[in-house]
């Protein structure tokens, strides 16, 4: 079965029965030319939870359909690396791990929650300082998505001021679920900080991919796209990897021509509304963007430009020193490294190399560390992640 039927066949299942069959391998580089040859093992089929780093013993994880099953295990004896099961079934293994708690009332970082309720929650708190004279928090409507969802962000800062402009970016990925309550964790603690809140404006989009993001709930807890339909497979086969769709390298590396992959980069640059959502950003705040941040969730790096070539950009050192300080405030269990080098991999296309390109000098992947974070778990996880975020503000007011 090809590449694009397989997963023509995995858009038409119920919640998570697309999965059936599915196994996730262990993926242990042993030596550099392993990870060389790492794209041996990459198809359209191949879904990289984690990507495998030899250089920091960061083991990868690959989920692969029943059809691609004899061919990854050739090729992963063609690379010498081992074969080793980690998931022997993922539609029962998403039956018995990932039913997260959706709270319905109070906004307690003890769960999960659906966009219409991030949604309530932000105009909840833009209503609550309506009448502040000191803080400004306004809830942004900028576009809509395929699915008429509306695409939002948060500012806030302090309006008698016009400060540099700090960006928090989630959701791009919209599996990675803990990067959503990390950001909105971020709106509660600026709010309380008053030498962050009248140091800097404060841009947080806490879903950047509200259709994925929803799609993840509801069908395809793995899905890693948005909802258009704008490929010549329309709707067989929909979506587009959002971090994949910016105008930098597009479509070279970790990408796909092929509509069906969940790597598929589209149809041109900024063919998505999401990626065009980033754009406007950019433009109406570039000349203030001090610092830029995107949140994600697969190995537990701390990542600077570049991820589209194996080298740093010329602010290799700054982001170097900074890097160490956010890895130092997260309790040190972080990796610090150029992109492309920390997750093992080239990868086109994505959001913090668009903004670097394009004259923002501080960008980082912040990467939590813990890929299937419970729901006890995520209050201390994304406190953690604010710390690194607030250490790189504060480091601009010293």
């Amino acid at each position: 079965m090809s590449s694009k039927i397989f997963n023509i066949v995995l858009c038409v299942y119920g919640k998570h029965e697309g999965y059936k069959g599915y196994q996730v391998y262990n993926i242990d580089l042993k030596t550099e030319e392993q990870q060389k040859n790492l794209h041996l093992l990459k198809s359209d089929g191949i879904d990289f939870w984690r990507k495998p780093s030899q250089k920091y013993g960061v083991v990868g994880k690959a989920m692969v359909p029943p059809s691609h099953r004899m061919w990854f295990e050739d090729k992963l004896e063609e690379l010498g690396v081992e074969k080793e099961i980690a998931i022997n079934d993922v539609f029962e293994y998403l039956l018995e791990t990932q039913e997260f708690k959706n709270a319905d009332t109070s906004f307690d970082f003890a769960g999960y929650y659906r966009y219409d309720k991030i949604i309530d929650y932000m105009k909840t708190i833009e209503t609550s300082y309506e009448n502040s004279t000191d803080i400004e928090i306004k809830l942004v409507e900028n576009g809509t998505t395929d699915e008429g969802r509306p695409i939002v962000y948060f500012k806030i800062g302090n309006p008698t001021r016009n400060n540099s402009v700090v960006i928090i970016e989630a959701g791009i990925n919209p599996r990675e679920w803990i990067t959503v309550p990390a950001a909105l964790n971020v709106v509660d603690k600026v709010i309380q900080q008053r030498r962050l809140l009248d140091g800097f404006d404060w841009i947080i989009i806490p879903v950047v991919n509200p259709d994925g993001y929803e799609y993840t709930h509801t069908n395809l807890r793995l899905w890693t796209k948005n909802r258009s339909v704008r490929s010549n497979l329309g709707t067989i086969c929909p979506g587009v990897n959002i971090n994949r769709n910016f105008d930098i390298d597009w479509q070279i590396s970790d990408s796909s021509t092929s509509p069906c992959s969940h790597l598929y980069a589209g149809t041109e640059p900024f063919s998505e509304p999401e990626t065009r959502f980033i754009r406007s950003l950019h433009m109406e705040y570039s000349e203030r963007i001090l610092l830029y941040i995107s949140l994600q969730n697969t190995a537990g790096f701390i990542a600077y430009p570049w991820q589209y070539e194996r080298a740093a950009s010329g602010m290799f050192r700054q982001h170097y020193v900074l890097g160490t300080q956010m890895v130092d405030a997260m309790g040190g269990d972080y990796n610090l490294d150029i992109g492309s080098l920390a997750f093992g991999d080239r990868a086109s296309g994505t959001s913090t190399d668009y903004l670097t390109l394009n004259g923002v000098l501080y960008a980082f992947n912040i990467d939590v560390q813990d890929q299937d974070v419970q729901a006890e778990d995520i209050k201390t996880v994304v406190d953690n992640v604010w710390r690194g975020i607030a250490v790189a503000a504060e480091s601009f007011l010293e």
